[in-house]
């Protein structure tokens, strides 16, 4: 008799109009806070840029501080918090999960499309690197392009501590000379007090070159490229294989058409700085993810025997670029699947929906790879936002967990 098939379980946590966007960052705390930063409403034309038209109370700052202008400010939803209060409920379309992080003084970011942020469980923080400024599309300059630095800062009201802002530090590199070349759409990841940088699009053309900064050291290393073609929209999910220990695994991205064409996943072996390229044993009924760019592709861990051999989950993205490039929406998928490190190999197998009738997202693009390992061991894949085949940027945030 065949294994039974992993299930998809998907919750709707919010839906909040003066959050949508798309080619924006996001983060996930060890505990679970998940933070957002940067991207686009409209094509080109980064959000965030106005002044804040809320409430102090909405805002939740204390009443001593003045309404800070947006710049800076981070979107944040505690995600374990809004996984229980849906739990078994109709999904609530509320704004008041969310808290906005408004900068603590000193410098911040401007807003950006196209940037990558990262959580570093190393030494607490938020790191932030390179994306695009504005309707020309340009990588960020020199003055913008450093690493970013978030620090979250709380108050103690009532013995229990709040979030209360975000400490912008950019950060200068001992040998800022060797630091990567500006870009956007670019894959990022932490590991081990690490934060890698690959791919991506400078002002002209794609990438395949893959760096390293070490969070401690504050340095720039350049490593061994990925496999060509260069590409924008990869994705890059740390895992750790039988075979080679701890490893990045790329798959995906564009380079004037979806990728890759022969269904292949690169995995960076970390101790040995080589690439190699494996095409997974495909599922027995549904074969092989197809090709995608600016998907959903992050570690994955279970508990369950079941799922014991996940390492990594796929999900979403797009499959067909659109004739009008940056400024249209392509055809999307909605699938998700597993990558498993079995006896035999890597091997894919395709995650079914749940019963008739529950709630899943519409198929997407451009959007962050996130995801949550709790202590239990137990992965929460977070999907926020994103543009959709209707060419609008989506106000959702989802929670999936597979069983």
């Amino acid at each position: 008799m065949a294994a039974a098939r992993p299930i998809a379980r998907w919750t709707l946590l919010s839906k909040a109009i003066g959050k949508a966007r798309s080619s924006h960052c996001a983060a996930i705390t060890d505990n679970g806070i998940c933070l957002i930063y940067g991207g686009e409403l409209k094509p080109r034309e980064p959000v965030d840029t106005a002044p804040l038209t809320l409430s102090e109370e909405q805002i939740k700052v204390p009443a001593t501080n003045s309404i800070p202008s947006i710049k800076g400010c981070v979107h944040a939803f505690d995600f374990g918090y809004g996984i229980a209060r849906n739990a078994g409920q109709t999904p609530i379309d509320r704004t008041d999960n969310w808290q906005i992080l408004p900068p603590a003084a000193g410098p911040a970011p401007l807003p950006r499309v196209g940037a990558t942020a990262v959580w570093s469980a190393k030494d607490k923080h938020f790191y932030m690197w390179g994306g695009r400024g504005g309707v020309d599309m340009a990588p960020v300059g020199a003055e913008e392009l450093g690493v970013w630095k978030g620090s979250l800062t709380h108050t103690n009201e009532g013995g229990t501590a709040q979030l209360a802002s975000i400490r912008w530090e950019k950060v200068t590199a001992k040998n800022e000379g060797e630091a990567p070349e500006s870009r956007s759409y670019h894959a990022s990841v932490a590991l081990n007090g690490k934060v890698y940088i690959h791919a991506g699009c400078p002002e002209k053309g794609r990438l395949s070159t893959l760096y390293s900064f070490d969070v401690e050291t504050l340095s720039w290393k350049l490593l061994a490229p990925g496999p060509e073609p260069g590409r924008g929209g990869t994705t890059l999910a740390a895992a750790s294989l039988k075979e080679h220990g701890d490893v990045l695994l790329r798959f995906g991205g564009f380079a004037g058409h979806e990728l890759p064409t022969d269904l292949s996943l690169d995995i960076y072996i970390i101790t040995e700085d080589v690439w190699r390229t494996v095409v997974p044993v495909p599922d027995p009924e549904f074969r092989r993810p197809g090709p995608r760019s600016v998907h959903g592709f992050t570690s994955f861990r279970s508990k369950s025997p079941a799922l014991s051999d996940a390492v990594a989950v796929l999900y979403h993205g797009e499959g067909e670029a659109s004739d009008l490039g940056h400024a249209g929406a392509g055809n999307f998928y909605n699938d998700v699947w597993l990558l498993l490190d079995s006896a035999g190999g890597l091997a894919w197998k395709k995650v079914s929906n749940g019963e008739s009738g529950e709630a899943i997202p519409e198929g997407r693009g451009w959007f962050p790879s996130v995801s949550w390992v709790k202590e239990n061991r137990e992965t929460t894949v977070v999907l926020f936002g994103g543009l959709l085949t209707s060419n609008e940027r989506s106000d959702e945030l989802w929670a999936l967990q597979i069983e």
